[in-house]
């Protein structure tokens, strides 16, 4: 027969349990309001512009069309953004099929990544300052370091402070590839940099609000491939994020297939 005492071992587990799905579900609803608050920010703007392109329409005024048109595309670009972090974030959670590791030009995909980025720079008005040496190459994805350098050089540019953004890349004694992307804004203090990669973390400020996705979408791409994203910062300094690739073997790489999931 079950006496008292484990009757009430097993309510108190129910209960700690059931204060375990309390707080899951508050959570779940935080987030929902923080999507629906990152979703609704960017793309208010974008209905205004594009109301004020028709009011312009008339007028036949280009240099106010032009202007009103470079305001519709910052704002497209916002709403975007916030879309492929979500995007990302819901091919992780699935645990996307896997990809492959190959010998991989990282010179000619960072020059690639530079001009795919040129447009945040320019909208957030940062100089992007490229610093790469040719036939530079590691063990990786080109997509995966893609995904992952495109989520740190927005965050680099939107927290750079109108200061140039550097992206630059260079072997090591070890032979494996250290990319870094530097910026000068007002950097971050010891403890917010060791946590810049938890899921949900938001390096931002209350003025400045986000989701804290893209980065952690960037440091599980980079783990992946074998790779690692070191982050150093100092307030009033700047932030610089370290990505560093495996070398490849002498000759052909042979192709290996990572799987991506999202840690229990």
């Amino acid at each position: 027969m079950t006496d008292s005492r484990d009757i009430q071992s097993r309510l108190d587990a129910l209960s700690a349990r059931l204060s375990d799905l309390q707080a899951d579900c508050d959570a779940k609803d935080a987030f929902i309001a923080s999507l629906s608050r990152e979703l609704n920010n960017p793309l208010a703007p974008v209905l205004l512009a594009v109301e004020h392109l028709r009011s312009l329409l008339h007028l036949g005024d280009a240099h106010r069309l032009e202007a009103a048109m470079q305001r519709l595309e910052r704002a497209t670009e916002g709403f975007a953004s916030r879309t492929r972090v979500l995007l990302d974030l819901a091919d992780l959670s699935a645990g996307i099929p896997g990809f492959v590791i190959t010998r991989l030009d990282v010179s000619a995909t960072l020059a690639r990544v530079a001009s795919d980025t040129a447009g945040i720079a320019r909208m957030a008005g940062c100089a992007l300052v490229v610093d790469l040496a040719p036939g530079l190459e590691a063990a990786g994805n080109e997509e995966a370091l893609r995904k992952a350098l495109e989520h740190i050089l927005a965050n680099a540019c939107r927290f750079g402070a109108g200061r140039p953004v550097r992206l630059a890349a260079t072997v090591a004694d070890s032979g494996a590839i250290v990319i870094t992307v530097a910026d000068q804004g007002p950097g971050l203090d010891a403890d917010k940099a060791r946590s810049l990669f938890a899921l949900f973390e938001q390096a931002r400020t209350p003025l400045e609000p986000g989701l804290g996705i893209g980065l952690w979408v960037a440091h599980r791409l980079v783990a992946a491939m074998g790779g690692t994203i070191d982050v150093e910062s100092t307030l009033g300094r700047g932030t610089h994020f370290h990505v560093k690739l495996p070398p490849p073997p002498p000759g052909a790489v042979a192709p290996a297939t990572q799987n991506l999931q999202t840690p229990s």
